[in-house]
C-alpha cells in the first residue's frame, strides 16, 4: 500500500527546506539522529517524514544509510523516498541497489522504482535498469 501510494505522486514534486516545515532549530540535527536511529520505528518514521515533506537536506543521509542499511524492508522505503524526492544521485543509488541487492525483494522492488522514474523522466541521462 505505501509503495502504490509514493508511487502514484509525482516525483517531480518540489523539494523543500526543513525551515518550510518547522521553525524548530533543531529539527534538521533531529531528523538525521531518526534516519540514523538503531531504533527501527523512530528510523522509518524519519525516512517516511523525509520523504512526506521531501527535505531537501536529507538526500545524501538517506543515500548513506540506503548503502548501510541491513533491513531490507527499510532499504525498500528510502529507495521509494528518494523516488519520491526526484533525487538523481538517489535514484543512481536506487539504481545500484536494483543491480547489487542481496535480496530479490529489494532488487525486484528497487528496479521497478527505478524504471518508474525513467517512465516519467524522458529527458533522464541514464538508462534503464535491465
Amino acid at each position: 500500500m505505501l509503495t502504490i501510494l509514493l508511487l502514484s505522486s509525482s516525483a517531480s514534486a518540489q523539494k523543500r527546506s526543513i525551515s518550510d516545515v518547522t521553525d524548530n532549530e533543531y529539527a534538521l540535527k533531529n531528523l538525521i539522529a531518526g534516519i540514523q536511529s538503531e531504533n527501527n520505528g523512530l528510523k522509518r518514521s524519519s525516512i517516511y517524514f523525509a520523504g512526506k515533506y521531501r527535505i531537501a537536506e536529507v538526500e545524501n543521509v538517506l543515500v548513506n544509510q540506503l548503502e548501510k542499511e541491513v533491513n531490507p524492508s527499510t532499504r525498500i522505503l528510502i529507495a521509494l523516498v528518494l523516488y519520491e524526492m526526484g533525487s538523481t544521485e538517489g535514484l543512481l543509488a536506487v539504481r545500484q541497489l536494483a543491480q547489487n541487492d542481496d535480496d530479490a525483494s529489494v532488487r525486484r522492488m528497487a528496479t521497478h522504482i527505478y524504471n518508474e522514474y525513467m517512465i516519467n523522466d524522458i529527458n533522464s541521462s541514464v538508462s534503464m535498469v535491465k
